[in-house]
């Protein structure tokens, strides 16, 4: 109600408006601010009697944008995998600007958080939170990017070459012959 941010004024005047965006009542003097609105402009003007000039009085209402960290987003790799992954592509539709933490998962990989990547060599699944401030009164937004990481499996280690007579029944237990494998 923009009646309520000015004191004072006569009653009769006018109520205008530069700014684009949302609903503006002039007549009731009131405005209802909806997202892609702009900062705006509000004068409520009283027409003066001659030789009096008009009077008016102005509030400015500042419209700040309620940052968009984007979706959360996650991605699946190999416990041994050295590639380079980039945090920004596994969330979706994020404003640029915002900051990276590292929320769980230990320290192990290499995360750069002013790059927002991370090498997940050795690591263990891993969230981290992409951040972007909001200016009072919004609020801050934030997505988060999990890395899921699965462990390389393990056969083992190449067993010595057998050698047998074609004409042999006995049995070869093959995992007697590799060691180290996982079960």
């Amino acid at each position: 109600d923009l009646n309520n941010l000015i004191t004072g004024e006569q009653l009769g005047g006018t109520w205008t408006r530069t700014g684009t965006g949302g609903t503006f009542d002039a007549i009731a003097g009131t405005f209802i601010p909806t997202p892609g609105a702009t900062s705006s402009t509000f004068t409520y003007t009283i027409t003066g009697t001659a030789p009096c000039v008009d009077d008016f009085s102005e509030v400015i209402v500042t419209i700040n944008a309620q940052p968009d960290a984007g979706t959360n987003g996650s991605t699946l790799v190999c416990d041994n995998d050295t590639t380079l992954i980039d945090l920004n592509t596994i969330i979706t539709g994020q404003q640029a600007g915002g900051t990276w933490t590292r929320t769980s998962g230990g320290v192990t990989g290499v995360f750069n958080a002013a790059a927002g990547t991370f090498i997940p060599t050795g690591a263990t699944t891993s969230t981290f939170e992409y951040t972007l401030l909001g200016t009072a009164p919004c609020v801050n937004s934030t997505s988060i990017a999990t890395v899921n990481i699965n462990a390389q499996p393990y056969a083992g280690l190449d067993g010595a070459p057998q050698v047998v007579c074609d004409s042999s029944t006995t049995l070869i237990d093959l995992n007697n012959l590799i060691t180290g494998e996982q079960l």
